[in-house]
């Protein structure tokens, strides 16, 4: 009895905790999964981008839909002996050139919706996913709507919070480039990976 009691209660606390990812799909989709939901983001590639700063493995898409709206997807993954010193928010805002300011709409165990202000005071509306301190990804360019459309279908209780946007989030189109600032200097003087540390080392 004890036995099936306890199963029980690591069965609900692994549900309460469910976490969600964010992938290129088999199709060539961004699709990001929450509570066995597949939300599709984004359904065609038109630009993919590889970059490798030593110990670090980034992989930058271009996303947009039928309707022309783009999106961007970044995948970074440290080599193994590395992870990364930061997480998942601290990351990303040094890739928006050291961005010190960040206004949260709503986040879940491991995914988080922010709006981070550029230096040219401009916002960007950000999901990011960092469920593994080795393996961080992230896709920005939202409407306003948008990112609030996605804040609703990820919502667990009526009662949790999704903050009022601020600003307006910056939107691409098919000219547009990654904002992304990825460079020798920001990943080891900042620095963003360091060696891996030992397992009950804080």
């Amino acid at each position: 009895m004890k036995n099936t009691i306890f199963l029980l209660f690591i069965s609900l606390l692994f549900i309460g905790c469910s976490t969600g990812s964010l992938n290129i799909s088999k199709n060539k989709e961004l699709i990001f999964t929450y509570d066995s939901s597949n939300i599709m983001l984004g359904n065609k590639i038109t630009d993919t981008d590889f970059l490798n700063i030593k110990d670090l493995f980034v992989t930058r898409y271009k996303l947009q839909n039928i309707d022309g709206r783009v999106l961007f997807y970044e995948d970074a993954r440290t080599a193994l002996e590395y992870e990364f010193n930061f997480g998942g928010l601290y990351t990303v805002m040094y890739l928006f050139d050291n961005s010190q300011e960040y206004y949260e709409v709503y986040r879940r165990n491991n995914s988080r919706l922010v709006q981070i202000k550029l230096k040219d005071a401009r916002y960007l509306n950000v999901l990011i996913q960092s469920s593994d301190t080795q393996v961080y990804s992230f896709a920005y360019g939202f409407s306003n709507e948008e990112f609030l459309k996605l804040a609703q279908t990820i919502k667990r209780k009526d009662e949790d919070k999704i903050a009022l946007l601020r600003y307006k989030g910056i939107v691409f189109d098919s000219s547009s480039e990654p904002l992304s600032n990825w460079s020798d200097e920001v990943v080891y003087f900042a620095p963003l990976i360091t060696p891996l540390r030992s397992l009950g080392r804080h």
